[in-house]
C-alpha cells in the first residue's frame, strides 16, 4: 500500500506495496480535506490484507495517481481499477476516472462518499455507487454506516 499525505513528496511518503499477480486489481482510496475521512485508511489496510493492491492518498494526489494507474494498466500489471473517494476525495475520484477514460482505461468500480462538487461517473466506469448521509448521519459517521456496503462493492460480493 502507498499512503500519501499532503506536505510530503511522493518519494518521502510511507510505501508498502502488495505483491499481486500480473493483471490484478488495484484499489485507489482518495481521502478528503486534511485526510479527515475516518475509517478509510483502515479500510485500505483491510483491503490490502485481503489481497487487493491498494493505494491510500490525499485527494490532491488524484492526477498523479491517474497517471500511475494508466501506466500500470498499459503495462499489464493491473487489469482492474477500483476507486473510492470521500468528500473532496469523492470529486477527485470522479476526475481520476475521467482522466482514465480519456486514456482509454476502464474503471471497474467508482464509489463516492458524500462528494464535494461533481461526482458523475464517466463512460468508462462499469459500476458506480454514490453514498450521501442518511437522516441522523453526518458527513463522517456516514462512512462507518456504509462500510459493509463498501467492502461488498470492492470485494465483488
Amino acid at each position: 500500500m502507498c499512503i500519501v499525505f499532503p506536505g510530503t513528496s511522493h518519494a518521502q511518503s510511507t510505501h508498502r506495496y502488495a505483491a499481486h499477480a500480473r493483471g490484478g486489481t488495484h484499489l485507489y482510496v482518495l481521502l478528503g480535506l486534511g485526510n479527515n475521512s475516518p475509517g478509510l485508511a483502515e479500510f485500505g489496510d483491510r483491503m490490502q490484507r485481503a489481497g487487493v493492491g491498494t493505494t491510500v492518498a490525499n485527494h490532491s494526489y488524484g492526477p498523479l495517481l491517474a497517471q500511475e494507474a494508466i501506466a500500470e494498466y498499459r503495462s499489464g500489471r493491473t487489469s482492474s481499477i477500483k476507486i473510492v473517494g470521500h468528500s473532496l476525495g469523492g470529486s477527485a475520484a470522479a476526475r481520476m476516472a475521467a482522466a482514465l477514460a480519456r486514456a482509454g482505461v476502464p474503471v471497474q468500480l467508482l464509489v463516492t462518499l458524500d462528494p464535494v462538487g461533481g461526482s458523475a461517473p464517466s463512460s468508462n466506469v462499469r459500476r458506480y455507487a454514490n453514498f450521501v448521509p442518511r437522516t441522523g448521519e453526518d458527513h463522517f459517521t456516514m462512512i462507518a454506516g456504509r462500510m459493509p456496503e463498501l467492502y461488498a462493492y470492492v470485494l465483488g460480493r
